[in-house]
C-alpha cells in the first residue's frame, strides 16, 4: 500500500493480482490466467465479498487498516499524481500523453488483446502502477443504480485511458476487463 501525498489514505500499488485474489477467495474466476495479472471477471459485489474476508483475517485486524474500494475522487487524484493533463505525471515530472501512454499502460495500442502481469509498465508519480490500462477499476461510488468503474482496458483506444474517463457498470456485472485496486484507510504499523 503506498500513502498517497496530501491524503488520508492508501492506495495498492497495483491492481489485484489473481493470487492474492486466489489467497482469500480460494478460487480465481480469471479468463485470462496467470498469478501476477490483475484478476478480472469480478463484479462489484464480487469486490465486496473480498473486501469482507480479506478485513476479517486475523493479519489485517492487526494492521490497523481498513481496506476497501478507493472513491471516484480518490481514483482520479491517486491516478493523476499531480498531473493537469489527460494521464499521469511521472515521478521526473513528465506528463504522459496519448502518444506516451504506453509508458504507462496495457490498452489497444500494445496488450496483443490480453491482460499482462501487474507492475510492468512505468509507475505514476505516487509509485502506483497500470493506473491507465490493463483493467478497469471498481470504485465505490455509484451513479444511480450503477457504479463507476475507472482507468481503462487492454481492448480500448487511449482515449477511454483517461484519468477524468468513467464508466459505468452494474454492480453485478462482470468481464474479462474489468478488475479492481485496493484502497485503505486507518493507521498500519
Amino acid at each position: 500500500m503506498v500513502p498517497i501525498p496530501g491524503k488520508n489514505f492508501k492506495m495498492g500499488k497495483t491492481e489485484v493480482t489473481q493470487a492474492q485474489w486466489e489467497a482469500v477467495m480460494g478460487e480465481n474466476p480469471s479468463r485470462f490466467k496467470g498469478a501476477d495479472n490483475p484478476v478480472e471477471f469480478v463484479s462489484w459485489d464480487d469486490c465486496q465479498a473480498f473486501l469482507k474476508k480479506l478485513n476479517a483475517l486475523p493479519a489485517v485486524k492487526e494492521s490497523g487498516l481498513t481496506f476497501r474500494l478507493p472513491t471516484d475522487e480518490e481514483w482520479e487524484y491517486a491516478c493523476r499524481a499531480g498531473a493537469t493533463g489527460d494521464y499521469c505525471r511521472l515521478a521526473d515530472g513528465t506528463e504522459i500523453t496519448a502518444d506516451t501512454l504506453g509508458q504507462v499502460a496495457w490498452f489497444k495500442d500494445n496488450s496483443d488483446e490480453t491482460t499482462h502481469p501487474v507492475g510492468q509498465k512505468e509507475p505514476n508519480a505516487f509509485g502506483l502502477y497500470d493506473m491507465h490500462g490493463n483493467v478497469w477499476e471498481w470504485t465505490e461510488s455509484a451513479d444511480g443504480e450503477f457504479r463507476v468503474d475507472r482507468g481503462g482496458s487492454w481492448f480500448l483506444p487511449a482515449g477511454y485511458c483517461e484519468s477524468s474517463f468513467r464508466c459505468w457498470d452494474s454492480p453485478g456485472g462482470r468481464g474479462d476487463g474489468l478488475g479492481f485496486r485496493l484502497c485503505a484507510s486507518g493507521k498500519a504499523d
